[in-house]
């Protein structure tokens, strides 16, 4: 467990000061794992969203442009107590997110008990960041609130629904040869809400997920996005 929380406590962040990554697909399902020392490590193939400002114009106050990007990421959970997990994800490139996530309604994982599961997941993340020998600079963070809902059909089988609410918070400075943009401070906000729809198969220790979400991504300065993305997982459970 110390060594999962040591993990949880790093923050990756990567780009220059005039890009970031939004996350995809979300993989939360509503069980815990169910008892201390109970852990679970996920890979998770996905795609993301890279948000560029938009420099065409010599500012860095006209909008974001959007792109589809592949990623692989990760998800950890640790289970402190029967109904209480906490977790860490991380998509490429994107921010680390640390959270704790409470099971309200039917039996964590361990319980082995069939029927109706309820979750509710709460996760925080951001770090500054330096490149070049500290020419770029930025600031991102972010914050997450998950409603979870799922159905175990058998043990090896649980269909799941999340429906998430996502914020995050971009601060960067601009150090570039155009006179323009140098030195400029561009700030935006970018509002991710998902509808992640999936299926989690298990079979002893091994775990897989498939899922496909539905994403409404808005930004200050720049036109509604909405769009469909698939993922799936492969890890461990014990």
């Amino acid at each position: 467990m110390k060594s999962f929380l040591s993990i949880g406590l790093l923050f990756f962040v990567s780009g220059c000061a005039t890009r970031y990554i939004l996350p995809g697909n979300r993989f939360m399902t509503p069980e815990t794992l169910g008892g201390y020392g109970r852990g679970q490590i996920e890979v998770q193939k996905t795609n993301a969203t890279l948000a560029k400002i938009d420099t065409s114009q010599n500012t860095v106050t006209n909008g974001l442009k959007y792109e589809d990007v592949g990623r692989t990421g990760y998800l950890a959970e640790g289970s402190l107590i029967d109904q209480f997990d906490l977790y860490w994800s991380h998509t490429g490139s994107a921010n680390s997110m640390l959270g704790g996530k409470f099971q309200f309604w039917g039996s964590p994982r361990a319980g082995s008990g069939d029927g109706h599961k309820g979750a509710l997941a709460v996760a925080f993340g951001g770090n500054d960041h330096q490149e070049d020998g500290g020419k770029t600079k930025y600031n991102l963070s972010g914050r997450e609130i998950s409603l979870l809902y799922g159905y175990r059909l058998a043990s090896y089988a649980m269909p799941y629904t999340n429906l998430s609410f996502a914020k995050y918070d971009f601060e960067g400075k601009v150090y570039s040869t155009n006179s323009a943009i140098n030195g400029k401070e561009p700030s935006y906000q970018s509002t991710v809400n998902s509808l992640n729809n999936g299926v989690e198969f298990a079979m002893g220790p091994m775990v897989s997920k498939l899922e496909l979400t539905y994403q409404i991504l808005s930004s200050n300065r720049t036109k509604e996005r909405t769009r469909f993305i698939f993922g799936y997982t492969i890890g461990l459970t014990w």
